[in-house]
């Protein structure tokens, strides 16, 4: 997506995200108003999450957000920084790339109102005065209340005679597929999500006591056990 002079443009929408599966939901919904609109549609990504801590989940949700961004041809930004300076690189992604309208979820706003100690709306409002600032509530985004699962691990799948898989934290040979294990919080069993790259796509089944019954993708308000 080439970008337009302001002189040329007309609306042009910047999704602020922070990485988790919100951040999926909160694209959609920038993607379907941009659709009605007509217009650019850009994908700001802040990442502040230390590396080695979450590798894993960083790795699934990236993959997710960039099949995202192709299929409703998005412009995916990354920014690397501190959670202090959130309101200066949307301050700075929104002037490169002209914005008229940043969406920001309402979950993720309150989070960096708590980092920053101030009100990241009154922030933007100020300091980009020629762009709307919405923020979009839970209702609207369809974001979940909690990510309710513990960080990644890398695990694989070893297919059984009867057809289902068993989740594997050992990596050998024979593995099926390869991919990260996101284990729920409230089980002392292996109970979680899998999520692992097949066909160019990222898949998310259900794992339930360490067994995987079919490679359906999760629909995407399945994630509660």
């Amino acid at each position: 997506m080439d970008d337009m002079p302001p002189e040329q443009s007309s609306e042009r929408i910047l999704v602020c995200v922070n990485y988790g599966h919100h951040g999926a939901r909160l694209i959609k919904r920038g993607a379907s108003i941009a659709k009605q609109l007509r217009c650019p549609l850009f994908v700001l990504v802040f990442d502040s999450l230390p590396e080695e801590d979450y590798k894993n989940d960083k790795e699934v949700d990236m993959s997710i957000f960039q099949e995202l961004a192709d299929d409703y041809n998005a412009k995916l930004i990354i920014e690397k920084s501190h959670a202090h300076d959130i309101t200066e690189v949307i301050k700075k992604t929104a002037a490169d790339v002209y914005a008229t309208q940043i969406m920001i979820g309402q979950r993720v706003e309150s989070l960096w109102t708590n980092l920053i100690g101030g009100s990241v709306i009154d922030i933007l409002l100020h300091d980009v005065p020629d762009a709307d600032v919405h923020v979009i509530p839970k209702s609207r985004a369809d974001e979940p209340e909690d990510w309710d699962f513990e960080r990644g691990v890398q695990a694989y799948l070893l297919q059984q005679t009867d057809g289902t898989y068993q989740l594997s934290f050992n990596h050998s040979e024979d593995v099926d597929y390869e991919g990260i294990f996101f284990k729920h919080l409230n089980t002392d069993f292996n109970n979680g999500v899998f999520a692992f790259h097949h066909d160019h796509k990222v898949y998310e089944v259900r794992v339930k006591d360490g067994s995987i019954s079919t490679l359906t993708n999760l629909d995407e308000d399945a994630y509660r056990f």
